[in-house]
């Protein structure tokens, strides 16, 4: 079995571990924009609305039974 993986020194591993902390900022700090950015356009989005046009008036049944 070959060891390749396990041959990292311990400055290595702490490279590793700073940088998997400057990732973990990084993706918290785009969710934090994300949310905020999302926030900002949902205030446009309560603004009020046209109603839609309402039919004439309500739908009258079919004489006949389509089923039989």
């Amino acid at each position: 079995m070959i060891d390749d993986f396990f041959d990292l020194g311990w400055e290595a591993m702490a490279l590793l571990g700073s940088l998997a902390g400057e990732l973990a900022e990084e993706k918290m700090e785009r969710l934090k924009r994300k949310q905020e950015m999302e926030q900002e356009d949902c205030e446009c989005c309560c603004e009020e609305c046209d109603p839609c046009d309402a039919p004439d008036g309500p739908l009258d049944p079919p004489d006949e039974d389509p089923y039989p």
